[in-house]
């Protein structure tokens, strides 16, 4: 994800390769969401993407999360910075 999504980048003049544009990486792996969190996995989808309810079914889609195992953000220049997933979940905003 990066912040040349948003217009951040473009209103401070930051090239979206830049790494003044932020640039966070997850990666971990994939898996099926269970029961008891498919209904909170279905509202968070389908309010950023609301014309997926009406995909069609027979194309077997599921609904699935990332278990994040390493983040790496890069915000400056001087390589990457390592965030340990408990840091990540556990941030509070000021």
């Amino acid at each position: 994800m990066s912040l040349a999504q948003t217009n951040f980048c473009r209103k401070q003049g930051f090239d979206p390769q830049s790494p003044l544009c932020a640039h966070i990486m997850l990666s971990g792996t994939v898996t099926k969401v269970n029961e008891s969190e498919m209904d909170f996995a279905k509202q968070s989808l389908f309010v950023r993407h609301p014309e997926m309810k009406t995909w069609p079914s027979s194309h077997n889609w599921f609904f699935a999360k990332l278990n994040i195992t390493n983040i790496w953000v890069l915000d400056y220049f001087g390589g990457p910075k390592i965030v340990t997933p408990e840091e990540y979940y556990n941030v509070t905003f000021q």
